[in-house]
């Protein structure tokens, strides 16, 4: 039996061995053979590409004669573009066939032959398409007729590198079927050894199928330990939502498209609608401020999903989960602080209005007991009482930046809209703060000046203010004996104020908040200095507030350099006394150059166009051209004096009803000398000169040059009202009334006036919104605000005069219209210090 079972297990190893050893040869064999049948088939495969490719050839070549003649007919550009693509293509296509039959050189001269051909066919139709494009359609056709018909030999060439090629063909054909037959064979070979086989291979699947059970215990052990995982992930997903939930602030998780993710309870809250709903939400629609991606930083504005909104503090960051870029948006509404800030703002108000009233009568008070008005003072109360007016001073700076800063921040600081040069008032503002200047023991200097006029439009008050505040900040932070530079330079369409001091510079952790309100840097030094810390925020927004900007920059050598810039004017709004200018004219009659120029300053600022005569003669032909209003006369002139020259101008038609304002330091003597003439004289006026009184009489004159009798503007909805006003001032003024804020307007566009009376409530607005109006006017007429409500400091700087109708008697408003319309209470807006 043993042996049995050896001869058995002999057979059964000789069996494996033969088995292996045939598999061998066969695997050999049939290697061999299917080598044999890819190269054989390769070669067909070839020639087919071939076969193929002269037909494509062909096919593209008889395309581009085709197409090139139909061009001829149609004129279409796209069949001449089929035609070059067509040209283009057989042009390959024979390139290819060339290097494809490299290794026959029979085939590669026959297609060397038809590239030719091709070449001169493709010339021909390149020839009648440029003729078409030409325009030259006849010239095309007798191209088509003249040129030789290459087609037949280029189809002759290529018929026969086909007939070659299809001969080549049958040949590999029919070596692949007998490669084919072979590996049948073999085939058949292998057949027999798949029995056994097949045993191996169930045995290898029953192998297969105890390794597959395996494996699927091993996948239920991982499935449930994956289980596990979930659901401790999934527990900390429900505690990291809870602790989003519990947060007070709007939490929000967005993916990379902006698509929202993730929403705590407080989301639902801020936005009226649930978290739930939230998800899936694009952030564009809450926080448009996100829109592509973006990571603001500060203050933005949400959407709530009923269209309202709220503004809200807002945190952004990035994290990155499983892969993917993810964005955690962090909200806080700011409604309340809103309001906090809204109520600080005019709780400050109201207590720097308050402060004011004292403050005032004590600063006044002190300055009269310090100038001596209360007497001589001992030395040491003087000395004390120095310091109190000082310090009261200070207080009431402090007081006014706080109430600017509460009007730039609620919106209610106005502006005026001056003409200004603004290298003129760069030198008043240091020829103002030179004491200043001299406190710290340094020295303004300006050491850059245009020589071009530099006019720019803006409040004169406000723009010395900025200029002040730098100047003041420059000598406070500059050495002994140092120079303050300021210079005034062009930067485009820009005038750029720079302001230059020799201080130790700007601390750098101090430098981004140094245009805050309340700013000072800390270091003791510094702050031993004094200043509220509000002054360049308010110089900030006053030049933000005329378009310009404002900033610092180290300086080379040390200090800092403060600049501001401002827009030019344009050359149209440089000259506002064209031959189209609306002002009434005066003629200065006066030999003195200085006293000539200091007349026309004054005037001027008046609304007045001036003109200068230096004597008598010259007077007398100006003023009888009729183009003046009025007329001021120095009786002392060379050649004709000035009583001479006031009777020729009675004399004479055309002069005899100019009014006349005599302007002389021996002006009573001749007001004595010409008594009982009748020469009409508006008022005489001694020398040196009164402002006040010669605008009085200025306006005087304008009014006798027109009726006699002053036009009032009355803004009022009460009938009432207007009739009662209009009986007032009967005999001095004509009024004409206008019943609402449109009429206001429209009488403003149409005519000019000496006087607008304002009533605060009309039926259709404010009539404080035709300030804006008024002071836009050349010359700008005064305004009285005569309303129920009393006055507010919003508007006191715009108007000449207030009052109150509850509080105002008949005579009192008398004496206000009539020292209005006679330019006895100076108007605001026609400061002499910043003049137009």
């Amino acid at each position: 039996m043993e042996r049995l079972l050896g001869s058995v297990r002999s057979i059964v190893l000789i069996a494996i061995l033969g088995f292996l050893l045939f598999f061998g040869a066969a695997g050999w064999l049939g290697q061999q053979f299917l080598a044999d049948n890819a190269r054989t088939q390769e070669r067909v495969d070839h020639t087919s590409r071939v076969i193929a490719t002269i037909a494509t050839a062909r096919i593209q070549l008889s395309r581009a004669q085709l197409y090139s003649r139909s061009f001829v007919v149609t004129g279409s550009p796209q069949e001449a573009s089929v035609a070059e693509d067509a040209a283009r293509v057989a042009t390959d296509t024979l390139l290819d066939l060339r290097s494809m039959v490299a290794d026959n050189p029979a085939q590669v001269r026959r297609f060397d032959d038809a590239a030719t051909t091709t070449e001169q066919i493709l010339v021909t139709n390149d020839r009648i398409i440029a003729a078409v494009r030409r325009g030259d359609v006849d010239g095309a056709r007798d191209i088509v007729r003249s040129a030789a018909d290459q087609g037949p030999a280029f189809r002759a060439t290529i018929e026969e590198a086909a007939a070659t090629e299809r001969t080549l063909l049958a040949e590999r054909r029919a070596a692949t079927a007998a490669t084919l037959q072979r590996i049948i064979w073999l085939l058949a070979g292998i057949s027999a050894l798949a029995a056994a086989c097949g045993l191996l291979a169930v045995w290898a699947m029953s192998r297969q199928v105890r390794t597959d059970q395996r494996r699927y215990r091993e996948l239920e052990r991982a499935k449930r330990e994956s289980d596990d995982a979930a659901r401790a992930l999934a527990e900390s997903q429900a505690q990291m939502q809870a602790v989003l939930d519990s947060a007070r602030d709007p939490i929000l998780v967005v993916d990379r498209h902006g698509v929202v993710e993730l929403a705590n309870r407080a989301c639902g809250e801020a936005f009226g609608a649930s978290s739930r709903s939230l998800v899936g939400t694009d952030i564009s629609e809450l926080v448009p401020a996100l829109i592509g991606g973006a990571h603001p930083a500060g203050e933005v504005q949400v959407t709530r999903r009923d269209g309202s909104g709220f503004p809200a503090e807002i945190s952004t960051g990035v994290f990155e989960r499983d892969g993917r870029e993810m964005s955690v948006c962090i909200l806080r509404d700011r409604t309340e602080r809103h309001r906090l800030d809204q109520l600080k703002n005019e709780f400050v108000s109201t207590v720097s209005h308050e402060l004011r009233t004292p403050l005032t009568s004590i600063r006044g008070s002190l300055g009269l007991i310090v100038a001596g008005a209360a007497g001589p003072l001992p030395d040491k109360a003087k000395a004390l009482l120095e310091i109190a007016h000082k310090n009261s001073e200070r207080l009431v700076g402090l007081v006014n930046d706080i109430l600017d800063i509460e009007k730039i921040e609620s919106g209610r600081m106005e502006f005026r809209h001056d003409r200004l040069e603004a290298g003129s008032l760069v030198e008043q503002a240091v020829e103002a703060n030179q004491a200043y200047a001299a406190q710290h023991e340094v020295e303004y200097r300006i050491t850059a000046r245009s020589d071009e006029t530099l006019p720019v439009l803006g409040d004169a008050d406000r723009l010395i203010q900025v200029l002040t505040n730098l100047l003041s900040n420059a000598a406070k932070f500059s050495p002994a004996g140092t120079a303050v530079e300021v210079a005034v330079e062009t930067a485009g369409s820009q005038v750029q104020v720079s302001v230059r001091d020799r201080g130790a510079g700007i601390p750098e952790a101090f430098r981004n908040r140094i245009f805050q309100r309340f700013a000072q840097a800390d270091a003791s030094d510094i702050r031993r200095k004094g200043g509220t810390g509000l002054g360049l925020s308010i110089a900030k927004a006053i030049v933000e507030r005329h378009g310009g900007r404002i900033g610092f920059e180290p300086a080379e050598g040390g200090g800092t350099r403060f600049w501001f810039t401002l827009p030019l004017l344009a050359e149209a709004q440089e000259t506002p006394t064209t031959a189209g200018d609306a002002r009434r004219r005066v003629l200065v009659c006066e030999d003195d150059p200085d006293v000539a120029m200091l007349l026309g300053l004054m005037i001027e600022q008046d609304g007045w166009r001036v003109d200068i005569a230096r004597d008598a003669e010259t007077a007398l032909e100006k003023a009888r051209t009729g183009q003046y209003d009025a007329m001021t006369v120095d009786l002392l002139l060379p050649g004709m004096d000035g009583i001479t020259l006031i009777r020729q101008l009675r004399a004479d038609a055309a002069t005899a009803a100019l009014p006349i304002v005599v302007v002389s330091a021996t002006a009573q003597d001749g007001k004595r000398e010409l008594n009982g003439d009748a020469v009409n004289i508006v008022d005489w006026l001694d020398k040196p000169i009164e402002q006040l009184r010669l605008r009085a009489a200025l306006r005087q004159a304008g009014l006798r040059s027109r009726s006699g009798r002053a036009r009032i503007l009355h803004v009022e909805d009460d009938d009432d009202v207007i009739e009662v006003v209009s009986a007032i001032v009967r005999d001095e003024a004509e009024i004409i009334p206008a019943r609402s804020l449109r009429e206001g307007r429209q009488k403003l566009a149409e005519q000019r006036f000496d006087l607008v009376i304002i009533d605060v409530g009309l039926p259709d607005g404010s009539g404080l919104d035709l300030l804006e109006t008024i002071n836009a006017r050349t010359p700008r007429e005064p305004v009285l605000i005569f309303s129920a409500q009393d006055s507010s400091a919003a508007y006191a700087s715009a108007v000449s005069a207030s009052l109150v109708k509850s509080r105002t008697d008949n005579r009192q408003l008398h004496q206000t219209i009539t020292a209005l319309i006679n330019g006895l209470i100076q108007d605001k807006h026609e400061d002499p210090h910043h003049g137009r």
